[in-house]
């Protein structure tokens, strides 16, 4: 799928410290894959380039670069301990090392401050730049969210857009100032509110339902909404939003003539590939041969 290869079209911004006008950093970049087009507040990209040498820029966004030798062996996706960098938004920088490649996490500044809105003294969180970390959780993050680039984006909005709130709540609470402690919500969301949730993802299974959605018919912010909805259900948004469209889709494949591909696209699934990869893996079995067992 990512097979095709361009020269640096990032869509994560950079600007002139001095002007504020859109740079390009290289000529000698290449833009493996891009999630610019998925998900909301957050954009991953895999960067792949010779050495590169920049002029001074700063991005409007905080990010979080995984950086690994090209051709490095890594294992489902992992990364080299100590090369994972956090550089918050609008500081200027810049960039000198030889032929590398580089996962960047762009997270939006509005982001990250509904993460430091639920943290105590949040007033005086801002996040710090550091360089050369190891840090579990960033992997694991970063891994999850690259695996789901190169499966195609099989598991939807919400999910890449659930790992940025993650990923947000995690830097507030290690990486800033005063290091300042998330809380741990409990409440907020109360059986009203949770109804008006779950009838809402129920009326629009067909479409590419998003967390910032779900999180304003809650009254919540996207932090507390998905760790008090997780509470509540037992499972994340994501995987509650996949699973209520695999089980929409069981009375469509048994009771129905519908084509695979007419209950892929009811169900907002991109794709009968997707569609299947998905229903195979909570079932156990394919649409089809989910079907021909009830004919």
């Amino acid at each position: 799928m990512f097979g095709d290869h361009t020269k640096h079209s990032s869509h994560i911004a950079t600007r002139d410290p001095v002007t504020g006008d859109a740079v390009a950093l290289s000529d000698d970049v290449t833009l493996v894959w891009s999630s610019a087009a998925q998900w909301s507040g957050i954009v991953v990209e895999l960067h792949r380039f010779g050495s590169l040498d920049t002029p001074e820029f700063y991005v409007p966004d905080h990010l979080v670069v995984l950086r690994r030798a090209i051709g490095e062996r890594h294992d489902h996706g992992s990364v080299a301990y100590g090369r994972i960098s956090l550089l918050p938004a609008q500081t200027p920088r810049r960039i000198r090392h030889g032929a590398s490649e580089m996962l960047v996490i762009a997270l939006a500044p509005e982001l990250v401050a509904q993460a430091r809105a639920g943290s105590e003294g949040a007033d005086e969180v801002e996040l710090e730049e550091v360089h050369a970390i190891e840090d579990a959780q960033i992997e694991r993050i970063a891994n999850a969210l690259e695996a789901e680039a190169n499966g195609g984006f099989r598991s939807g909005r919400v999910y890449g857009e659930s790992m940025g709130t993650a990923l947000a709540a995690h830097l507030v609470s290690r990486y800033s100032s005063g290091r300042s402690r998330v809380r741990e919500h409990t409440g907020g969301l109360s059986p009203c509110r949770l109804r008006r949730v779950l009838n809402y993802i129920d009326e629009n299974l067909a479409e590419d339902v998003c967390l910032d959605a779900l999180a304003r018919i809650a009254g919540l912010s996207q932090h507390r909404f998905a760790h008090n909805f997780k509470r509540a259900t037992g499972q994340p948004p994501h995987q509650f939003v996949i699973r209520r469209r695999i089980e929409r889709a069981k009375p469509l494949l048994r009771d129905t003539d519908e084509t695979i591909a007419t209950v892929t696209y009811a169900l907002g699934f991109s794709n009968p590939s997707r569609f299947t990869y998905l229903f195979r893996r909570e079932t156990g079995i394919t649409p089809s041969r989910y079907r021909k067992s009830f004919r």
